[in-house]
């Protein structure tokens, strides 16, 4: 069975959250104090790869979710940075959860909307 590419705002959502994840390795990296496991990197990560993996529109709506749920974070270390590293690390982070989130909504408009969806599947 052959699985259709991810569209442009699909794969936009995807990077967008994985460059998040990115950004918490950075701050972790630069000496931000966080968990040993940052519950955001597991979530960014998680998400990402079961939108990349599942194609289901449901999915999308979770990115924006991660994506809206790591803002505050983004911004909160932002503002509390105190090395170029840190500062790095919450920029690529927000980056990164800022666009998932754009394209996030983009792409699940474009999911919930596409002729191929028949009423059925709506409904479940």
């Amino acid at each position: 069975m052959h699985t259709p590419p991810l569209n442009r705002a699909t794969l936009v959502t995807v990077t967008g959250l994985a460059a998040g994840a990115v950004g918490l390795v950075i701050q972790k990296a630069a000496g931000v104090e966080m968990p040993p496991v940052p519950p955001g990197l597991i979530i960014l990560t998680l998400v990402a790869a079961l939108v990349a993996v599942t194609r289901r529109p449901w999915t999308l709506v979770l990115a924006v979710l991660a994506a809206l749920a790591e803002i505050p974070g983004f911004v909160g270390s932002a503002i509390d940075a105190d090395t170029a590293g840190e500062l790095g690390g919450a920029l690529v982070r927000g980056v990164g959860v800022t666009t998932a989130l754009i394209a996030g909504i983009a792409a699940a408009v474009m999911a919930y909307r596409s002729p191929h969806r028949s009423p059925k599947s709506a409904a479940r």
